[in-house]
């Protein structure tokens, strides 16, 4: 190979490398800027309803799950629409029945604004060794049967729950043991990247206004 070949090769490298990273570089300016540009009127009026906005959206890991049909799930399926994840488990005596009343009301109101068909509801189990297909399948559609949950390998819902800011761990042996869980919504949009978590005290008002301007000013 002659020494001018061997040249042109090192720029073609180059400038392929070049090109590839300010294709990189410009994707994720592209996801900053999303809500980086969220006027300060919008911010308050999230932050009012318990939801901080990152200013940097966060991407999610690969994770495969089952939903209650039955159905294979894999993250990406969180794209093309707006997402409200809630961790809990079906035995839990109170915080996540009220969390899921809470998300039906907040669906009803969404409803009603005509904008329910752009978000989705998830519970995600944080309690699979109890919480199979069929017990999630008895339990999630009760509140809405528009809703999905969530179960399988607890090693692939502590690694979803702990990009999503959620937190869990058992107490307690035997049948009757508990799960201690944090009490957040995880907001995903419909890129598939977390950008907002909503913080307790949570009230249908606090989820339907917050997804309402987050949709409103995507």
């Amino acid at each position: 190979m002659t020494e001018a070949l061997r040249q042109k090769q090192k720029r073609t490298i180059r400038l392929t490398v070049t090109f590839l990273a300010v294709i990189v570089v410009s994707f994720f300016l592209a996801i900053v800027l999303q809500f980086a540009n969220l006027k300060p009127d919008i911010k308050a009026e999230l932050e009012a309803n318990h939801t901080l906005v990152f200013q940097t959206p966060r991407l999610l890991p690969d994770v495969t799950l089952m939903r209650h049909t039955g159905e294979s799930f894999t993250t990406s399926q969180f794209e093309g629409s707006w997402n409200l994840v809630n961790f809990g488990y079906t035995f839990c005596p109170d915080i996540c029945p009220t969390n899921m009343a809470d998300m039906n009301i907040a669906h009803k109101q969404l409803a009603e604004a005509g904008l329910a068909d752009q978000v989705r509801f998830w519970m995600v189990s944080v309690d699979p060794a109890r919480d199979t297909i069929e017990q999630l399948s008895n339990y999630v559609p009760y509140f809405n049967p528009e809703f999905i949950g969530l179960t399988g390998d607890a090693d692939q819902i502590t690694t979803l729950a702990t990009q999503l800011s959620a937190v869990f761990y058992q107490e307690g042996t035997g049948d009757t043991y508990t799960v201690a869980h944090s009490d957040n919504y995880a907001i995903v949009d419909p890129n598939g990247h977390f950008v907002a978590l909503m913080r307790p005290p949570h009230k249908p008002s606090h989820i339907a206004n917050a997804l309402t301007l987050l949709i409103n000013n995507q």
